[in-house]
């Protein structure tokens, strides 16, 4: 199964209840929507919607880095429809050296467990397939909902800073501590 991927190569991860895929150029539109809510962009911009321009970019830099270094912010695809709700993995945040994990969904998602599930899948397959010795995870400290993310995969508060006069919170796990906790959960690949 391609997974929304330019070649058959492409694996996909599968968890109970989603699909992660790499993105194709062409899902920009499909994003659109999640990308222009304010109350998804609440803890990202302070809920300004994102520019056709930002979306491009964003799909294509997940493009790029799946390419380049086979991880991405996964697109997020229910089971059941294949329609686009959201994405979760790892990519860099603004010019930090770690990569990071991170996730929204579209708001009529929220509260399914559904980014816990992504953020699970892709957290075991950033240490197990790609092998990233490190995954940070940033947010505003007002967002309880992915703090909460973060504590639940094992990741451990490193500290406040503060980035264009916002205040940030950064969390992180190495391999060995991922590999520490309890056993992680076991990750359906295709591809």
């Amino acid at each position: 199964m391609a997974g929304g991927c330019l070649h058959n190569d492409c694996m996909i991860l599968k968890t109970e209840r989603l699909i992660l895929a790499a993105w194709q150029a062409s899902d920009w539109t499909a994003f659109r929507p999640i990308a222009t809510d304010p109350e998804v962009m609440r803890y990202i911009t302070g809920g300004a919607p994102w520019t056709d321009d930002q979306i491009r970019t964003f799909v294509d830099r997940q493009v790029k880095l799946y390419a380049e270094r086979g991880f991405c912010r996964w697109k997020l695809l229910p089971k059941a429809t294949w329609a686009l709700i959201g994405f979760c993995g790892v990519g860099y945040w603004r010019d930090e050296p770690d990569p990071e994990i991170g996730w929204w969904l579209a708001r009529r998602y929220w509260g399914r467990g559904l980014a816990m599930e992504a953020a699970q899948a892709a957290l075991c397959d950033a240490f197990e397939r790609t092998r990233l010795a490190r995954v940070i995870s940033v947010a505003r400290p007002e967002n309880v909902a992915s703090i909460r993310i973060m504590e639940k995969l094992g990741l451990k508060l490193e500290g406040e800073f503060e980035n264009g006069g916002v205040r940030l919170v950064r969390y992180a796990i190495g391999r060995s501590q991922y590999y520490s906790r309890a056993q992680p959960p076991h990750l359906a690949r295709d591809g």
